[in-house]
Protein backbone atom coordinates (compact mmCIF):
# COMPACT_ATOMS: atom_id res chain seq x y z
CA UNK A 1 0.00 0.00 0.00
CA UNK A 2 1.23 3.11 -0.98
CA UNK A 3 1.34 5.98 1.85
CA UNK A 4 3.72 8.22 -0.11
CA UNK A 5 6.96 7.56 1.65
CA UNK A 6 9.72 6.29 -0.10
CA UNK A 7 12.26 3.92 1.11
CA UNK A 8 14.54 7.12 0.59
CA UNK A 9 12.83 8.99 2.73
CA UNK A 10 12.91 5.94 5.17
CA UNK A 11 17.18 6.48 5.35
CA UNK A 12 16.36 10.06 5.77
CA UNK A 13 14.30 10.08 8.88
CA UNK A 14 15.89 7.56 10.32
CA UNK A 15 19.46 7.49 9.46
CA UNK A 16 20.59 11.22 9.34
CA UNK A 17 19.94 10.94 13.52
CA UNK A 18 21.42 8.02 14.00
CA UNK A 19 24.74 9.57 12.12
CA UNK A 20 24.10 12.69 14.13
CA UNK A 21 24.44 9.97 17.28
CA UNK A 22 27.47 8.69 16.14
CA UNK A 23 29.19 11.77 15.92
CA UNK A 24 28.24 13.11 19.31
CA UNK A 25 30.89 11.09 21.17
CA UNK A 26 33.85 12.60 18.30
CA UNK A 27 32.11 16.11 19.54
CA UNK A 28 32.73 15.41 23.25
CA UNK A 29 35.99 14.31 23.03
CA UNK A 30 36.83 17.00 21.03
CA UNK A 31 35.29 19.82 23.05
CA UNK A 32 36.54 17.93 26.10
CA UNK A 33 40.32 17.82 24.69
CA UNK A 34 39.74 21.50 23.77
CA UNK A 35 39.03 22.21 27.86
CA UNK A 36 41.39 20.19 29.33
CA UNK A 37 43.89 21.33 27.35
CA UNK A 38 42.92 24.62 28.53
CA UNK A 39 42.58 24.39 31.91
CA UNK A 40 46.26 22.52 31.80
CA UNK A 41 47.83 25.21 30.54
CA UNK A 42 45.76 27.88 33.15
CA UNK A 43 47.28 24.96 36.02
CA UNK A 44 51.14 25.66 33.94
CA UNK A 45 50.83 29.21 33.99
CA UNK A 46 49.74 29.05 37.27
CA UNK A 47 52.57 27.20 38.95
CA UNK A 48 55.25 28.88 36.65
CA UNK A 49 55.56 25.85 34.17
CA UNK A 50 54.10 27.32 30.62
CA UNK A 51 57.20 28.53 29.46
CA UNK A 52 58.77 24.84 29.67
CA UNK A 53 56.18 22.95 29.37
CA UNK A 54 55.15 21.77 25.56
CA UNK A 55 51.12 20.88 25.79
CA UNK A 56 49.42 18.99 22.46
CA UNK A 57 45.46 17.74 22.21
CA UNK A 58 44.35 14.92 20.26
CA UNK A 59 41.30 15.88 19.00
CA UNK A 60 39.62 12.51 18.63
CA UNK A 61 41.04 10.84 21.43
CA UNK A 62 40.23 13.87 24.23
CA UNK A 63 43.80 13.03 25.27
CA UNK A 64 45.87 15.96 26.24
CA UNK A 65 50.04 15.23 26.04
CA UNK A 66 52.47 17.40 27.96
CA UNK A 67 56.18 17.41 28.50
CA UNK A 68 57.64 19.20 31.24
CA UNK A 69 60.92 19.25 31.98
CA UNK A 70 62.51 17.17 34.21
CA UNK A 71 65.43 18.28 36.92
CA UNK A 72 68.40 17.27 38.69
CA UNK A 73 68.53 19.80 41.80
CA UNK A 74 71.12 20.43 44.79
CA UNK A 75 70.72 22.88 47.57
CA UNK A 76 72.22 26.14 47.72
CA UNK A 77 75.44 27.51 49.40
CA UNK A 78 73.92 28.05 53.26
CA UNK A 79 76.95 30.57 53.75
CA UNK A 80 76.45 32.70 50.16
CA UNK A 81 72.86 32.23 49.36
CA UNK A 82 69.74 33.53 51.39
CA UNK A 83 67.36 31.27 49.86
CA UNK A 84 69.18 28.17 51.43
CA UNK A 85 67.36 29.23 55.03
CA UNK A 86 63.85 30.26 52.68
CA UNK A 87 60.90 28.24 51.48
CA UNK A 88 59.38 29.10 47.54
CA UNK A 89 57.13 31.38 47.53
CA UNK A 90 56.30 29.69 44.34
CA UNK A 91 56.16 26.08 45.28
CA UNK A 92 53.99 23.88 43.42
CA UNK A 93 50.71 22.08 44.24
CA UNK A 94 50.83 19.48 41.50
CA UNK A 95 51.51 15.63 42.55
CA UNK A 96 55.32 15.02 42.08
CA UNK A 97 56.26 18.61 43.02
CA UNK A 98 57.04 18.03 47.01
CA UNK A 99 60.67 19.54 46.10
CA UNK A 100 59.54 23.07 44.74
CA UNK A 101 59.19 23.76 48.37
CA UNK A 102 62.59 25.06 48.74
CA UNK A 103 65.10 26.64 46.57
CA UNK A 104 67.53 24.46 44.49
CA UNK A 105 70.20 24.60 42.04
CA UNK A 106 68.66 22.91 38.90
CA UNK A 107 69.78 21.36 35.60
CA UNK A 108 67.16 20.15 33.55
CA UNK A 109 68.36 16.40 32.35
CA UNK A 110 65.42 15.65 30.17
CA UNK A 111 61.83 16.08 29.45
CA UNK A 112 58.96 13.73 31.10
CA UNK A 113 55.89 12.90 28.78
CA UNK A 114 52.73 13.12 30.60
CA UNK A 115 49.00 11.70 29.27
CA UNK A 116 45.68 13.28 30.50
CA UNK A 117 42.71 13.21 30.10
CA UNK A 118 41.60 15.18 33.12
CA UNK A 119 43.47 17.88 34.66
CA UNK A 120 43.58 16.12 37.80
CA UNK A 121 46.20 13.56 36.16
CA UNK A 122 48.58 16.31 35.74
CA UNK A 123 51.68 15.89 37.72
CA UNK A 124 55.38 17.14 37.82
CA UNK A 125 58.24 15.31 37.36
CA UNK A 126 60.19 13.33 40.08
CA UNK A 127 63.60 15.62 40.85
CA UNK A 128 66.79 13.64 41.15
CA UNK A 129 68.67 14.58 43.83
CA UNK A 130 71.73 12.87 45.97
CA UNK A 131 70.81 11.05 48.91
CA UNK A 132 73.27 12.38 51.19
CA UNK A 133 72.61 16.03 49.84
CA UNK A 134 69.48 15.98 50.89
CA UNK A 135 69.13 13.86 54.12
CA UNK A 136 72.44 16.25 55.40
CA UNK A 137 70.42 19.67 53.63
CA UNK A 138 66.83 18.69 56.05
CA UNK A 139 68.82 17.97 59.54
CA UNK A 140 70.77 21.32 58.79
CA UNK A 141 67.56 22.89 58.88
CA UNK A 142 66.41 20.70 61.99
CA UNK A 143 64.93 17.87 60.68
CA UNK A 144 65.59 14.60 63.20
CA UNK A 145 65.96 11.29 61.63
CA UNK A 146 63.45 8.72 62.84
CA UNK A 147 64.93 5.57 63.88
CA UNK A 148 62.32 2.81 63.02
CA UNK A 149 61.55 4.65 59.06
CA UNK A 150 65.54 4.17 58.57
CA UNK A 151 65.47 0.55 60.10
CA UNK A 152 62.57 -0.40 57.84
CA UNK A 153 64.17 1.36 55.06
CA UNK A 154 67.42 -0.79 55.51
CA UNK A 155 65.84 -4.05 56.05
CA UNK A 156 62.69 -4.12 53.23
CA UNK A 157 64.52 -1.73 50.84
CA UNK A 158 61.85 -0.61 48.16
CA UNK A 159 59.21 -2.64 49.65
CA UNK A 160 59.12 -0.05 52.72
CA UNK A 161 55.46 1.05 53.11
CA UNK A 162 54.45 4.42 51.12
CA UNK A 163 54.55 7.23 53.89
CA UNK A 164 57.06 5.96 56.28
CA UNK A 165 58.80 8.77 58.11
CA UNK A 166 62.39 9.10 57.78
CA UNK A 167 62.95 12.91 58.95
CA UNK A 168 60.54 14.12 61.27
CA UNK A 169 60.29 17.91 62.48
CA UNK A 170 62.61 19.27 65.41
CA UNK A 171 62.05 19.36 69.00
CA UNK A 172 58.98 16.72 68.51
CA UNK A 173 56.66 18.95 66.74
CA UNK A 174 54.22 16.84 64.96
CA UNK A 175 54.31 16.48 61.27
CA UNK A 176 56.79 14.49 58.76
CA UNK A 177 59.79 15.81 56.94
CA UNK A 178 60.75 13.16 54.57
CA UNK A 179 58.63 10.06 53.60
CA UNK A 180 58.42 7.02 51.07
CA UNK A 181 56.74 8.26 48.05
CA UNK A 182 54.78 5.90 45.55
CA UNK A 183 56.89 4.63 43.01
CA UNK A 184 54.91 5.87 40.14
CA UNK A 185 57.36 6.68 37.38
CA UNK A 186 60.51 6.21 39.41
CA UNK A 187 61.49 2.82 37.76
CA UNK A 188 63.23 1.11 40.73
CA UNK A 189 64.94 3.79 41.92
CA UNK A 190 63.82 5.46 45.64
CA UNK A 191 61.01 7.69 45.85
CA UNK A 192 60.60 10.17 48.40
CA UNK A 193 58.25 13.45 49.14
CA UNK A 194 59.54 16.08 51.33
CA UNK A 195 57.31 19.06 53.37
CA UNK A 196 58.61 21.78 55.61
CA UNK A 197 56.78 24.14 57.28
CA UNK A 198 57.77 27.34 58.37
CA UNK A 199 57.35 27.26 62.15
CA UNK A 200 60.30 24.27 61.96
CA UNK A 201 62.67 26.75 61.81
CA UNK A 202 65.11 26.91 64.45
CA UNK A 203 68.43 26.64 62.64
CA UNK A 204 70.02 29.33 60.91
CA UNK A 205 73.64 30.50 59.11
CA UNK A 206 75.07 30.54 62.43
CA UNK A 207 74.49 27.06 63.32
CA UNK A 208 76.64 24.16 63.05
CA UNK A 209 77.04 23.05 59.23
CA UNK A 210 76.52 19.32 58.52
CA UNK A 211 79.14 17.02 59.51
CA UNK A 212 80.27 19.58 62.34
CA UNK A 213 80.27 18.52 66.19
CA UNK A 214 80.21 20.89 68.90
CA UNK A 215 82.37 19.90 72.27
CA UNK A 216 81.69 22.56 75.65
CA UNK A 217 84.10 22.60 78.06
CA UNK A 218 83.01 21.40 81.10
CA UNK A 219 81.60 23.85 83.51
CA UNK A 220 84.50 24.09 85.97
CA UNK A 221 83.65 23.44 89.67
CA UNK A 222 84.74 26.03 92.45
CA UNK A 223 84.31 23.98 95.30
CA UNK A 224 86.46 21.70 93.84
CA UNK A 225 89.15 24.22 93.43
CA UNK A 226 88.85 24.93 97.20
CA UNK A 227 89.19 21.44 98.32
CA UNK A 228 91.68 20.40 95.66
CA UNK A 229 93.59 17.04 96.15
CA UNK A 230 96.49 15.94 94.62
CA UNK A 231 96.33 12.44 93.78
CA UNK A 232 99.14 10.28 92.20
CA UNK A 233 98.49 8.76 88.82
CA UNK A 234 101.00 5.73 89.84
CA UNK A 235 99.86 4.99 93.32
CA UNK A 236 101.96 3.29 95.43
CA UNK A 237 102.24 2.70 99.17
CA UNK A 238 104.80 4.78 101.00
CA UNK A 239 107.87 3.41 101.73
CA UNK A 240 107.13 3.57 105.52
CA UNK A 241 104.50 1.05 104.88
CA UNK A 242 106.35 -0.96 103.37
CA UNK A 243 108.89 -1.19 106.33
CA UNK A 244 106.02 -1.60 108.78
CA UNK A 245 105.88 -5.55 108.48
CA UNK A 246 109.57 -5.35 109.28
CA UNK A 247 108.98 -3.08 112.29
CA UNK A 248 106.34 -5.47 114.00
CA UNK A 249 108.53 -8.76 113.57
CA UNK A 250 111.49 -6.84 114.80
CA UNK A 251 109.18 -6.59 118.50
CA UNK A 252 108.00 -10.14 117.90
CA UNK A 253 104.77 -9.61 117.33
CA UNK A 254 103.22 -11.93 114.63
CA UNK A 255 100.84 -10.36 112.35
CA UNK A 256 98.27 -12.44 109.87
CA UNK A 257 98.86 -11.22 105.78
CA UNK A 258 95.34 -9.44 104.75
CA UNK A 259 94.84 -9.48 101.12
CA UNK A 260 95.67 -5.64 101.38
CA UNK A 261 99.02 -6.18 101.80
CA UNK A 262 99.48 -8.26 98.08
CA UNK A 263 98.41 -4.90 96.03
CA UNK A 264 100.93 -4.77 93.12
CA UNK A 265 101.36 -0.67 94.35
CA UNK A 266 102.48 -2.26 97.97
CA UNK A 267 105.02 -4.83 96.70
CA UNK A 268 107.75 -3.10 95.61
CA UNK A 269 109.60 -0.34 95.33
CA UNK A 270 108.56 3.44 95.93
CA UNK A 271 108.57 4.67 92.17
CA UNK A 272 108.13 8.28 91.03
CA UNK A 273 104.67 9.94 90.82
CA UNK A 274 103.49 12.76 88.34
CA UNK A 275 100.85 14.59 90.47
CA UNK A 276 98.14 16.08 88.98
CA UNK A 277 94.95 18.42 90.30
CA UNK A 278 91.02 17.56 89.14
CA UNK A 279 90.07 16.67 86.04
CA UNK A 280 88.26 19.53 85.43
CA UNK A 281 91.22 21.84 86.97
CA UNK A 282 93.90 19.70 84.70
CA UNK A 283 91.54 21.07 81.76
CA UNK A 284 91.18 24.49 83.05
CA UNK A 285 94.80 24.71 83.53
CA UNK A 286 95.94 23.15 79.80
CA UNK A 287 93.31 25.82 78.02
CA UNK A 288 95.25 28.10 79.66
CA UNK A 289 98.25 27.02 78.60
CA UNK A 290 97.65 26.27 74.87
CA UNK A 291 95.35 29.18 74.16
CA UNK A 292 95.27 32.55 74.85
CA UNK A 293 91.64 33.93 73.97
CA UNK A 294 88.89 33.02 75.80
CA UNK A 295 87.03 29.72 75.23
CA UNK A 296 83.73 28.07 76.38
CA UNK A 297 83.88 24.72 73.58
CA UNK A 298 85.34 23.39 70.21
CA UNK A 299 84.47 22.72 67.15
CA UNK A 300 85.25 20.24 64.84
CA UNK A 301 84.75 17.56 61.42
CA UNK A 302 84.80 14.29 61.20
CA UNK A 303 86.97 13.28 58.05
CA UNK A 304 87.96 9.73 56.91
CA UNK A 305 87.62 8.85 60.74
CA UNK A 306 89.80 11.38 61.82
CA UNK A 307 89.51 15.05 63.21
CA UNK A 308 92.33 16.94 61.17
CA UNK A 309 92.01 20.10 62.83
CA UNK A 310 89.67 21.88 65.68
CA UNK A 311 88.64 25.13 66.59
CA UNK A 312 87.79 26.84 69.52
CA UNK A 313 84.69 29.13 69.76
CA UNK A 314 83.29 31.63 72.84
CA UNK A 315 79.83 31.79 72.80
CA UNK A 316 78.96 30.30 69.21
CA UNK A 317 81.40 32.30 67.53
CA UNK A 318 85.14 31.34 66.64
CA UNK A 319 87.72 33.04 68.70
CA UNK A 320 90.31 32.80 65.58
CA UNK A 321 92.80 29.69 67.22
CA UNK A 322 93.09 26.10 66.07
CA UNK A 323 94.66 23.08 67.13
CA UNK A 324 95.90 20.51 64.79
CA UNK A 325 94.07 17.14 65.54
CA UNK A 326 95.48 14.46 63.42
CA UNK A 327 97.47 12.62 65.65
CA UNK A 328 95.76 12.72 69.14
CA UNK A 329 97.29 9.65 70.65
CA UNK A 330 98.65 7.95 67.34
CA UNK A 331 96.01 6.57 65.16
CA UNK A 332 94.57 4.88 67.30
CA UNK A 333 93.79 7.44 70.10
CA UNK A 334 92.44 9.40 66.72
CA UNK A 335 89.84 6.56 66.39
CA UNK A 336 88.95 6.47 70.10
CA UNK A 337 88.31 10.03 70.13
CA UNK A 338 86.29 9.79 67.05
CA UNK A 339 84.18 7.03 67.93
CA UNK A 340 83.43 8.92 71.54
CA UNK A 341 82.79 12.31 70.27
CA UNK A 342 80.19 10.90 67.64
CA UNK A 343 78.33 9.16 70.86
CA UNK A 344 78.23 12.54 72.96
CA UNK A 345 77.38 14.39 70.14
CA UNK A 346 74.38 11.84 68.99
CA UNK A 347 72.98 12.26 72.12
CA UNK A 348 73.35 15.97 72.27
CA UNK A 349 70.99 15.34 69.42
CA UNK A 350 73.81 17.22 66.73
CA UNK A 351 72.84 15.61 63.76
CA UNK A 352 75.95 13.41 63.65
CA UNK A 353 75.04 10.89 61.39
CA UNK A 354 77.49 10.37 58.73
CA UNK A 355 80.07 8.02 61.03
CA UNK A 356 79.27 4.61 62.60
CA UNK A 357 81.55 2.86 64.95
CA UNK A 358 83.86 0.25 63.44
CA UNK A 359 83.15 -3.35 64.33
CA UNK A 360 86.35 -3.69 65.73
CA UNK A 361 85.75 -1.88 68.59
CA UNK A 362 81.96 -2.23 68.55
CA UNK A 363 83.02 -5.84 69.30
CA UNK A 364 85.66 -5.21 71.84
CA UNK A 365 83.41 -2.48 73.73
CA UNK A 366 81.09 -5.75 74.41
CA UNK A 367 83.37 -8.42 74.85
CA UNK A 368 84.49 -8.79 78.79
CA UNK A 369 88.23 -8.59 79.48
CA UNK A 370 88.64 -6.89 82.84
CA UNK A 371 88.87 -9.58 85.82
CA UNK A 372 87.21 -8.93 88.69
CA UNK A 373 90.36 -9.92 90.43
CA UNK A 374 92.48 -7.40 88.73
CA UNK A 375 89.68 -4.27 89.86
CA UNK A 376 90.18 -5.32 93.91
CA UNK A 377 94.36 -5.72 93.04
CA UNK A 378 93.76 -2.12 91.98
CA UNK A 379 91.56 -1.01 94.32
CA UNK A 380 88.60 -0.14 92.30
CA UNK A 381 86.49 -2.74 93.90
CA UNK A 382 86.09 -4.62 96.59
CA UNK A 383 86.35 -7.54 97.81
CA UNK A 384 82.95 -8.15 98.87
CA UNK A 385 81.36 -6.66 95.64
CA UNK A 386 82.70 -9.75 93.30
CA UNK A 387 82.60 -13.00 93.29
CA UNK A 388 85.26 -15.73 95.15
CA UNK A 389 88.42 -15.78 92.92
CA UNK A 390 91.51 -16.05 95.62
CA UNK A 391 92.91 -18.58 97.69
CA UNK A 392 93.12 -17.75 101.24
CA UNK A 393 96.33 -16.41 102.82
CA UNK A 394 98.99 -18.09 104.70
CA UNK A 395 98.88 -18.88 108.22
CA UNK A 396 101.70 -17.25 109.50
CA UNK A 397 101.23 -17.46 113.44
CA UNK A 398 102.35 -19.67 115.73
CA UNK A 399 99.27 -22.52 116.85
CA UNK A 400 99.13 -22.62 120.45
CA UNK A 401 100.54 -26.36 120.52
CA UNK A 402 103.59 -24.60 119.01
CA UNK A 403 103.93 -21.62 121.90
CA UNK A 404 103.25 -23.85 124.48
CA UNK A 405 105.88 -26.59 123.49
CA UNK A 406 108.35 -23.19 122.96
CA UNK A 407 107.59 -21.93 126.02
CA UNK A 408 107.84 -24.62 128.18
CA UNK A 409 111.37 -25.43 126.63
CA UNK A 410 112.40 -22.01 127.65
CA UNK A 411 111.54 -22.78 131.28
CA UNK A 412 112.73 -25.58 131.41
CA UNK A 413 116.31 -24.78 130.07
CA UNK A 414 116.19 -21.56 132.65
CA UNK A 415 115.17 -24.04 135.04
CA UNK A 416 118.42 -26.37 134.71
CA UNK A 417 120.58 -22.60 134.45
CA UNK A 418 119.38 -22.02 138.02
CA UNK A 419 120.97 -25.52 139.17
CA UNK A 420 124.20 -24.71 137.41
CA UNK A 421 127.40 -23.00 138.30
CA UNK A 422 127.20 -19.31 137.22
CA UNK A 423 129.95 -20.02 134.50
CA UNK A 424 127.67 -22.96 133.34
CA UNK A 425 124.95 -20.83 133.66
CA UNK A 426 125.86 -17.79 131.14
CA UNK A 427 127.26 -20.17 128.71
CA UNK A 428 123.78 -22.07 128.69
CA UNK A 429 121.76 -18.51 128.95
CA UNK A 430 124.10 -17.18 126.00
CA UNK A 431 123.51 -20.88 123.93
CA UNK A 432 119.68 -20.26 124.80
CA UNK A 433 119.58 -15.93 123.78
CA UNK A 434 121.39 -17.01 120.28
CA UNK A 435 119.06 -20.43 119.65
CA UNK A 436 115.63 -18.17 120.15
CA UNK A 437 117.39 -14.95 118.01
CA UNK A 438 118.06 -18.06 114.72
CA UNK A 439 114.28 -19.37 115.65
CA UNK A 440 113.12 -15.71 115.44
CA UNK A 441 115.14 -15.03 112.36
CA UNK A 442 114.18 -18.23 110.47
CA UNK A 443 110.55 -17.35 111.14
CA UNK A 444 111.13 -14.28 109.48
CA UNK A 445 112.78 -15.30 106.68
CA UNK A 446 109.82 -17.93 106.03
CA UNK A 447 106.81 -15.13 106.77
CA UNK A 448 108.75 -13.30 104.10
CA UNK A 449 108.98 -15.80 101.84
CA UNK A 450 105.04 -17.07 102.28
CA UNK A 451 104.20 -13.33 101.89
CA UNK A 452 105.77 -13.33 98.49
CA UNK A 453 104.59 -16.72 96.95
CA UNK A 454 101.28 -15.47 98.11
CA UNK A 455 101.65 -12.39 96.18
CA UNK A 456 102.84 -13.78 93.30
CA UNK A 457 99.77 -16.51 93.69
CA UNK A 458 97.01 -13.69 94.30
CA UNK A 459 98.25 -11.76 91.33
CA UNK A 460 97.95 -15.23 88.89
CA UNK A 461 94.86 -15.06 90.47
CA UNK A 462 93.56 -12.01 90.02
CA UNK A 463 94.45 -11.96 86.33
CA UNK A 464 92.89 -15.57 85.92
CA UNK A 465 89.90 -14.65 87.77
CA UNK A 466 86.41 -13.98 86.29
CA UNK A 467 85.69 -10.99 83.79
CA UNK A 468 83.39 -8.48 84.08
CA UNK A 469 81.62 -6.57 81.38
CA UNK A 470 82.64 -3.05 80.72
CA UNK A 471 79.67 -1.54 82.22
CA UNK A 472 80.74 -2.51 85.52
CA UNK A 473 84.40 -1.66 85.44
CA UNK A 474 83.50 2.06 84.36
CA UNK A 475 80.62 2.74 87.48
CA UNK A 476 83.47 1.31 89.34
CA UNK A 477 86.11 3.62 87.97
CA UNK A 478 83.73 6.25 88.39
CA UNK A 479 83.28 5.55 91.87
CA UNK A 480 87.21 5.75 92.54
CA UNK A 481 87.55 9.19 90.72
CA UNK A 482 84.34 10.35 92.38
CA UNK A 483 86.02 9.33 96.04
CA UNK A 484 89.63 10.57 95.09
CA UNK A 485 87.84 13.67 94.22
CA UNK A 486 89.34 13.62 90.61
CA UNK A 487 85.19 14.67 89.57
CA UNK A 488 82.76 16.33 91.60
CA UNK A 489 80.16 13.84 93.01
CA UNK A 490 77.08 14.41 90.18
CA UNK A 491 79.70 13.19 87.46
CA UNK A 492 78.10 10.94 85.38
CA UNK A 493 79.85 8.25 83.14
CA UNK A 494 78.82 10.49 79.78
CA UNK A 495 79.73 13.58 81.40
CA UNK A 496 83.10 12.17 82.60
CA UNK A 497 83.90 10.83 78.98
CA UNK A 498 83.04 14.42 77.55
CA UNK A 499 85.49 15.57 80.36
CA UNK A 500 87.97 13.44 79.21
CA UNK A 501 87.78 14.18 75.61
CA UNK A 502 88.06 17.71 76.59
CA UNK A 503 91.43 16.93 78.66
CA UNK A 504 92.40 14.78 75.44
CA UNK A 505 92.11 17.73 73.09
CA UNK A 506 94.38 19.97 75.13
CA UNK A 507 97.11 17.85 76.89
CA UNK A 508 98.74 15.79 74.00
CA UNK A 509 100.68 13.75 77.46
CA UNK A 510 97.00 12.86 78.46
CA UNK A 511 95.86 11.49 75.03
CA UNK A 512 98.69 9.36 74.14
CA UNK A 513 98.55 7.89 77.68
CA UNK A 514 94.78 7.20 77.40
CA UNK A 515 95.21 5.77 73.86
CA UNK A 516 98.41 3.79 74.61
CA UNK A 517 96.00 2.16 77.57
CA UNK A 518 93.33 1.83 74.71
CA UNK A 519 95.24 -0.16 72.26
CA UNK A 520 96.90 -2.55 75.38
CA UNK A 521 93.38 -3.07 76.47
CA UNK A 522 91.99 -4.32 73.22
CA UNK A 523 95.36 -6.53 72.30
CA UNK A 524 94.84 -8.70 75.31
CA UNK A 525 90.98 -8.62 75.29
CA UNK A 526 91.68 -10.32 71.36
CA UNK A 527 94.47 -12.57 72.29
CA UNK A 528 93.92 -14.16 75.44
CA UNK A 529 93.90 -11.63 78.08
CA UNK A 530 95.85 -9.60 80.50
CA UNK A 531 99.24 -10.66 81.29
CA UNK A 532 101.50 -9.54 84.30
CA UNK A 533 103.45 -6.84 82.37
CA UNK A 534 100.21 -4.94 81.85
CA UNK A 535 98.44 -5.50 84.99
CA UNK A 536 101.49 -3.43 86.14
CA UNK A 537 101.05 -0.91 83.67
CA UNK A 538 97.66 -0.01 84.78
CA UNK A 539 98.79 0.08 88.56
CA UNK A 540 101.14 2.80 87.38
CA UNK A 541 98.56 4.45 85.58
CA UNK A 542 95.48 3.92 87.44
CA UNK A 543 93.83 7.58 86.51
CA UNK A 544 94.15 7.29 83.19
CA UNK A 545 92.90 3.49 82.91
CA UNK A 546 89.63 4.97 84.58
CA UNK A 547 89.44 7.60 82.17
CA UNK A 548 89.77 5.23 78.94
CA UNK A 549 86.87 2.73 80.44
CA UNK A 550 84.39 5.88 80.50
CA UNK A 551 85.49 5.93 77.03
CA UNK A 552 84.84 2.55 76.44
CA UNK A 553 81.57 2.74 77.87
CA UNK A 554 79.73 5.12 76.13
CA UNK A 555 80.88 3.76 73.00
CA UNK A 556 79.73 0.51 74.35
CA UNK A 557 75.81 2.25 75.63
CA UNK A 558 76.09 3.09 71.79
CA UNK A 559 76.37 -0.13 70.22
CA UNK A 560 74.16 -1.71 72.94
CA UNK A 561 70.77 -0.81 71.06
CA UNK A 562 69.61 -3.02 68.00
CA UNK A 563 69.19 -0.26 66.30
CA UNK A 564 71.67 1.55 65.10
CA UNK A 565 70.80 4.92 64.05
CA UNK A 566 74.01 5.85 61.83
CA UNK A 567 74.89 2.47 61.08
CA UNK A 568 71.10 2.08 58.92
CA UNK A 569 71.39 5.76 57.62
CA UNK A 570 75.07 4.84 55.92
CA UNK A 571 73.74 1.77 54.59
CA UNK A 572 70.59 3.72 53.07
CA UNK A 573 72.83 5.92 51.42
CA UNK A 574 75.00 3.48 50.06
CA UNK A 575 72.56 1.55 48.32
CA UNK A 576 70.63 4.64 46.93
CA UNK A 577 73.13 7.11 45.92
CA UNK A 578 70.56 9.32 44.14
CA UNK A 579 66.71 9.26 44.90
CA UNK A 580 63.61 10.86 43.15
CA UNK A 581 62.37 13.59 45.29
CA UNK A 582 58.94 14.03 44.61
Amino acid sequence: MDNGTSPTDIITYVGVPLAVLGVLPILYSFVRAILTQRSIRLSLKRHGLLDSAITRGSLMSGIVEVELPRCTITPFDRDLDAEYWKLNAYQSTLKGGSWSIFYWNRLVTGRRLYRCQFKDELRLPQAEIDFEELVAFLMDRGAVPDPKGWHMLKTIGLWTPTATALLKPPNDLPGTVLKIAPPDDSEGVLSLQVYWHTNWDFRDTTSLPPFWMRLGQPKFDKVMVESETTISLSPRLSKENVNEPVNSLNENETKPLAREDTLVAGSSTESNTLPTSSLLGSIEQAKNTLTTSASDSVRFKIDAEIVRKLSFESDGILTGETRDMANVGGDNGSLWFVCAASTICQGQNSGLWNFTIPDQIATFTRRKSIPCGVMVVLDLLDGKDVPPWASPPPKTQESHTEIHQRLQERDDEMRMERLMTPTQADESRRSRMLREARRFHQQNVNRMQLQREYEERRLIEAIQSPRLDNNTVANATLAYLIREKVIPDHFSLQELAHAVLYLMILDQTHAKLIADILERWALWAQFGGMQSSQLTHLTDNKVAFCYASALVAVVLQANSSSNNLSSDMLDCMRVWKRVNLG
